[in-house]
Formats: C-alpha cells, structure tokens, sequence
C-alpha cells in the first residue's frame, strides 16, 4: 500500500524506493520487539514450548532452555545481550532484577547449564556473532556451561570466524534441542554426584 500509494504521488523510479526503504524500516522494527523465549519440555514428550504459552510443560532446576527467533545482527545484538543476561543472571549477580521492559522479579536457583536454541537465527553478522563470542566468555567465567542447538550452517560459520571455537568445545554443538537438553541433563546429575562426594568427603575430615 505504501509503494502504491508513493508511486500515484510521485512518481514510479520514486515510489518503487520508499517501498523498499518502508520494508527495510518494517523489518528492522519488528526485530527490535523479538524477545527470546524460555522453553519447557512437554511432559511425555521430546518436545521444548515457549513457557509462556503453557502452565503444564518441564523445567529442570539449574537448566535454562532458551530461544532467541529472529537474525542476530547489530541492530538485534543489544536485546540479545539484555535478554541473555536477564535470563542468566549475568547482570549484577543480585538475587533480584529487573526483566527488559518489565517489573523487579526474584531470580530462580543460578543457572548451570543453557542451551541456546538458535533454529530461529536465519542470519548473523560480524557484530551479533562477536556478542556470542563474548557471551561464551561469560558463561565461562560464570561456571554455566553454555550448549548450542540447531545452529545453521552459514551461521556457524559467521560464529566460526568470529572465533566462537576458542571459547568452546565442537562437544557444545548439538544438531537439535533434545540432544543438547539430554546432554545437559547428564552434566547436571554428574555435577550433583561430585558436589554429593565433596559433601562426604568433607563431613570424614571433620
């Protein structure tokens, strides 16, 4: 409607441009108001849903499951990394936050492993792929073991070339969600029996 209308104003080489700066603007803003979801798994199933759609699916205590839905690029990085640290705890480290765009809510228990579910992620550039890098770098230093899931191939390579690798392992990429929250729920239970002996072993000393 916008292209029609510009181009019985103006004229057709004129009305044709603002058509494609207008989609361009569309675009951009509609990536600017994606928030990234936390899923749960369905119960009796292998399948992950926002939880913001339902009361009935699964979480695990210390996994946190989230999917970011739209390209990472520069103008996304910023609400990338908002979203992430909110999620994560990665801000100031208090037990209380505030949510982007919402109320002061109570953190649940830290989170120790994420998996990043990045099958919306179509398309990144040298900027989104750098805040991944970095984030990997503060998962890191945080102790939260971060997982990637259904990252295409022409993303991983922009993350590859961002230096994604140096920051983790080939064994943190999944093909799909299930895999990686299977993973991650056996470093989960291997982490709970080692804290469990440390536990014990500290109780004999005494």
């Amino acid at each position: 409607m916008v292209t029609w209308v510009a181009v019985v104003t103006l004229n057709v080489d004129l009305g044709l441009a603002v058509g494609v700066v207008f989609s361009m603007m569309t675009v951009v803003c509609r990536t600017q108001r994606v928030q990234c979801l936390a899923l749960g798994q369905a119960e009796g199933t292998e399948l992950y849903r926002p939880l913001r759609g339902s009361h009935k699916l699964l979480q695990v205590p210390g996994l946190c499951i989230l999917s970011y839905p739209t390209p990472l690029y520069f103008g996304t990085r910023g609400q990338f990394r908002r979203n992430l640290e909110w999620h994560l705890g990665l801000g100031e480290g208090e037990k209380e936050t505030s949510k982007p765009d919402g109320p002061t809510v109570a953190v649940a228990e830290p989170v120790r492993v994420v998996v990043l579910d990045f099958s919306g992620v179509t398309f990144a550039d040298a900027a989104g792929a750098r805040e991944v890098v970095q984030l990997a770098s503060r998962c890191r230093d945080a102790r939260i073991h971060l997982l990637l899931a259904q990252c295409n191939a022409s993303v991983l390579g922009t993350l590859t070339r961002a230096g994604l690798l140096d920051r983790v392992t080939p064994d943190q990429l999944f093909v799909s969600v299930q895999d990686a929250a299977a993973y991650a729920l056996g470093s989960l239970v291997r982490g709970s029996s080692t804290r469990s002996e440390s536990q014990e072993a500290l109780g004999c000393g005494k």
